[in-house]
């Protein structure tokens, strides 16, 4: 943008003020421009930035201002060409003639960013035409954003009970997405993108689009262990739902922001949080999140070692599946009933539970559920004694996990894993699934104490003891 020979603005200014304070001042966006202003029209920033806008043809200027409603720190093809509204070889040139102009990069094949300075012009000249035009690229890329995103949750977990957003706007073309492998890739590389995506549809008053976002979210990040990122959206869903009114979406985040208090290790916020999702369902007479909101109960309560209350929420939780026929959710919380039954050391009666449980998943074709309740089984075997009958269940849970992608759960499996090998006298073997769970945990966010219990397991093979569970 600046001449051969010609004196860079940064550089002139450089003249003028310290580094300190230049970046002092740049840190304010509104004023970022104006920082940069040197007094010489020839080099002032603005006026260069000015002058390259000048020369893009119209569709490729109102490409430009649109850019800048994207939320997070760069943007896929196929999400420009919904938030443009246009095909996706007008796109593609716009996009192209924007990278020729020095207005825009792509770091990476098909994905784009701009430069802070570049952003805060375009605000600067979207804020000069006509807001509708903003407005109406936002809700087109918040609609790419969430259509995609759920059929992407759907195929990662098909046994949840789906939420139905609203049919996409015009010009909107969501990703078409046919794999679990390419769901989770999708999610991989549009997480940071989806999190700043539902701070920005809150922020703007689309409070649908923000609950329904953190919702299709919710799977991928707890796979992933990232719960920082699941407090982060829920706590905006959660307030974007009240905003509607909306009992149902409400409950499902304070169960989701319940998951991440527990692995947090506060247990008093994950209770707070799921008395007050039991309350919503109850008062709403929504029997369907009532039973989940148990089942997370029953689940807090094994954390904190309350075994007959835990039994009490699973056995709840039965109750409700059975009388809505809601076959996917009866056997998870079958499996919920036979990890109660494995706690207290009725281990006979925990594998009658897992196989009845088994039995439906596998009638579903539920792949999650199964993995689950491979675990509980597995578990229930070795207490037993069973322990070829253990290692299979174990082994078949932790391939599931894999293909799955839940790495938190591949954590769980390997440390089961690993106390059977030991069981059964291969320390060589349980040596190597505990490391390898360790390698899991330290890449995702888990409570210290997880890590400290398995390296309690790996310590106790070099001394000969049980270790600490």
């Amino acid at each position: 943008m600046v001449e051969k020979g010609q004196r860079s603005p940064l550089a002139a200014l450089a003249k003028q003020a310290s580094l300190t304070a230049l970046t002092e001042e740049l840190r304010e966006s509104s004023t970022r421009l104006d920082a940069l202003g040197t007094g010489e029209s020839a080099t002032d920033v603005r006026t260069v930035l000015a002058s390259s806008y000048r020369a893009l043809d119209p569709e490729t200027a109102r490409v430009f201002r649109q850019l800048v409603q994207a939320p997070g720190t760069d943007l896929a093809h196929p999400a420009a060409g919904s938030l443009t509204g246009l095909s996706p070889a007008r796109t593609r040139t716009a996009l192209d003639r924007l990278r020729a102009a020095h207005l825009l990069q792509e770091h990476v094949p098909g994905r784009f960013h701009s430069h802070d300075l570049l952003r805060t012009y375009a605000l600067e000249v979207a804020d000069s035409v006509d807001g509708a035009e903003g407005r109406a690229a936002r809700v087109r890329l918040l609609d790419h954003y969430l259509h995609t995103a759920w059929s992407a949750d759907r195929l990662l977990h098909p046994h949840r009970d789906p939420i139905r957003p609203a049919p996409a706007v015009d010009g909107v073309r969501p990703q078409d997405l046919t794999t679990h492998d390419e769901a989770m890739s999708w999610f991989a590389q549009e997480h940071t993108a989806l999190v700043a995506a539902v701070h920005q549809a809150a922020r703007h008053g689309h409070d649908t689009h923000a609950w329904q976002l953190a919702w299709a979210l919710t799977t991928f990040l707890t796979r992933r262990g990232q719960w920082s990122d699941v407090a982060t959206v829920h706590t905006t869903a959660l307030a974007a739902a009240a905003r509607l009114g909306d009992a149902a979406a409400q409950a499902e985040s304070h169960r989701a922001l319940a998951w991440e208090r527990t692995e947090a290790g506060d247990h008093d916020g994950a209770h707070s949080r799921l008395t007050r999702a039991l309350a919503l369902a109850r008062d709403s007479d929504q029997p369907l999140s009532e039973a989940h909101t148990h089942l997370a109960l029953g689940w807090l309560h094994e954390h904190t070692g309350d075994r007959p209350a835990a039994l009490h929420h699973d056995q709840q939780a039965v109750r409700l599946f059975t009388r809505l026929g809601h076959r996917a959710g009866l056997a998870r919380a079958l499996n919920a009933v036979a990890w109660d039954h494995v706690q207290q050391g009725d281990h006979r009666d925990a594998v009658t539970h897992c196989e009845q449980a088994m039995a439906i998943q596998r009638e579903l074709g539920d792949l999650r559920g199964q993995s689950d309740t491979l675990d509980t089984l597995g578990t229930a075997y070795q207490q037993l004694g069973e322990h070829s009958q253990a290692l299979a269940c174990h082994r078949r849970g932790l391939e599931l996990h894999r293909a799955l992608g839940h790495r938190f759960n591949e954590a769980e499996a390997l440390v089961h894993l690993g106390e059977v090998h030991q069981a059964m006298g291969d320390r060589d073997a349980a040596r190597q699934a505990l490391e390898q769970a360790l390698d899991v945990y330290r890449d995702m966010e888990v409570h210290p104490s997880r890590l400290e219990q398995t390296q309690a397991l790996l310590a106790a093979l070099d001394t000969g003891g049980a270790g600490t569970r």
